[in-house]
């Protein structure tokens, strides 16, 4: 019998590893605890690791959580591209299409970056540290919206300011969920919007306003 030879994980393997742990751990706390008890030496216990350890991967508290949010815009942004094979074709397409963005936004995992970008407010250091993931996470959005609608939608006027509502609205939504958490409240204005939007990309849909891009040449980050 040949000998077992246990393989051992390289440096990069090991770094990969531990940032890992700290970002699960990073998320993990977040929806426990949330944003103002989740401490670096917090993550730190949870993932199991050295003080220098985390230091070296995350300097700072703001960047660890930028990155935490990162991590999971990555992990469910691949969960909802799976399931973008199972929507319906037709008129039942934007309801549909409602009901897959909600639950992205009423997910907990994304109601830690609205909780995040609230304290930004107050906090530049973690301003600076989450507008690239934020504006990151409202271009995966929109690429989403495409695929779930369709090139003979997407070019019809109007369409990206129907999505920019839409995504503003459902984040608006999911915060009011957070303190008023009612199911028929939602089912109301899926129903009420869903006629609006099926309405504004129809055919016959006039152009909607156009908005203007943000001091980077950018649209408005959902």
């Amino acid at each position: 019998m040949s000998p077992v030879v246990a393989l051992r994980r390289t440096q990069q393997e090991r770094r990969e590893e531990t940032r890992r742990a700290l970002l699960d751990a990073a998320v993990a706390s977040l929806l426990e605890v949330g944003y103002a008890r989740t401490t670096t030496l917090e993550v730190q216990k949870r993932a199991g690791v050295s003080r220098g350890a985390l230091l070296h991967h995350f300097p700072s508290k703001a960047q660890l959580l930028a990155a935490a949010i990162e991590h999971v815009v990555r992990i469910r942004g691949a969960e909802l591209e799976r399931r973008l094979a199972a929507m319906p074709a037709g008129g039942a397409r934007a309801g549909a299409a409602l009901d897959l963005l909600w639950d992205v936004y009423a997910d907990p995992h994304i109601q830690v970056s609205i909780e995040l970008w609230a304290a930004a407010r107050t906090d530049a250091e973690l301003h600076g540290a989450l507008i690239g993931q934020e504006r990151a996470f409202g271009r995966t959005m929109r690429s989403i919206c495409r695929q779930i609608f369709g090139d003979e939608t997407v070019a019809r006027p109007g369409f990206d300011e129907a999505v920019d509502v839409t995504l503003q609205l459902l984040r608006g939504a999911a915060l009011t969920s957070i303190m008023r958490p009612d199911a028929n409240r939602f089912a109301r204005l899926r129903e009420v919007w869903g006629l609006v939007l099926s309405r504004w990309l129809g055919p016959a849909g006039a152009p909607a306003p156009s908005t203007e891009g943000d001091e980077d040449g950018e649209r408005t980050s959902i």
